[in-house]
């Protein structure tokens, strides 16, 4: 399931890329119990689907922005991976394949860009002058990691952003984030915890909801053997 790259010499080379997709095998196996032709239909659709890779011939992941941003002010990999404490070969590889991202790394690298996460995702909030109405689906957010499905049901500038969330078992947010704002969730379906300041967790069920402030650090995952689906808010244009 794996297509690694092969010196002169033949031996296989894996990115980090690889490697996230490696981790999303273990957990399909392991949490899921998934088997493998199952776990393959799951791989190829990630990658045909039009969300994370490519759609009329065009990337549609975080990478090209991510290289767009660097090359805009003539920085090299090097330099850039060096202010985030992060490996070349990563951000490489991030900027190449689009996978391998989470949500901490993302904010810090929107930081350092001095952009929202919204704004390295490619997605502009503006100010609705009407009501905006979805039916069904969502804008769907370039993928964060397999296993995560964030679509986005409304936002305005200066007002809140609305997402959908669908999150698959053992998926979680790889350590704590925070930025400005205030955040309020409901939990449709599924399982959902969540970790504020490190020590205190909540196991939210189906009906549950919590409030929180977007400053407080927070890491979440889904602990259940099912998908969780939520409904997340975010006040002010932070995220």
């Amino acid at each position: 399931m794996l297509a690694p790259t092969y010196t002169p010499a033949g031996t296989r080379v894996y990115s980090e890329a690889d490697v996230e997709v490696a981790r999303s095998i273990q957990r399909m196996r392991t949490v899921q119990g998934m088997k493998i032709a199952e776990i393959k239909a799951a791989l190829k659709g990630a990658h045909t689907n039009g969300e994370d890779r490519t759609k009329n011939g065009q990337d549609s992941g975080i990478g090209p922005m991510l290289r767009e941003l660097r090359c805009a002010r003539n920085l090299k990999i090097a330099e850039v991976a060096e202010a985030l404490d992060i490996a070349p070969s990563l951000l490489a590889s991030l900027e190449r394949t689009s996978l391998g991202l989470d949500i901490p790394l993302l904010q810090r690298i929107s930081k350092f860009y001095g952009i929202t996460l919204n704004e390295i995702m490619g997605l502009e909030p503006v100010k609705p002058e009407r009501e905006t109405v979805v039916r069904g689906a969502g804008v769907v957010l370039p993928r964060l990691g397999l296993g995560l499905r964030i679509e986005r049901l409304g936002s305005g500038k200066d007002i809140m952003d609305c997402q959908r969330w669908k999150i698959e078992p053992g998926v979680h947010s790889r350590g704590s984030y925070r930025h400005e704002g205030e955040e309020f969730l409901v939990v449709l379906r599924g399982r959902f915890e969540i970790t504020l300041e490190e020590q205190r967790v909540h196991l939210l069920e189906a009906g549950d909801s919590i409030y929180f402030r977007s400053d407080v650090p927070h890491a979440w995952r889904n602990p259940g053997v099912e998908e969780t689906e939520i409904i997340w808010i975010c006040v002010g244009d932070t995220f």
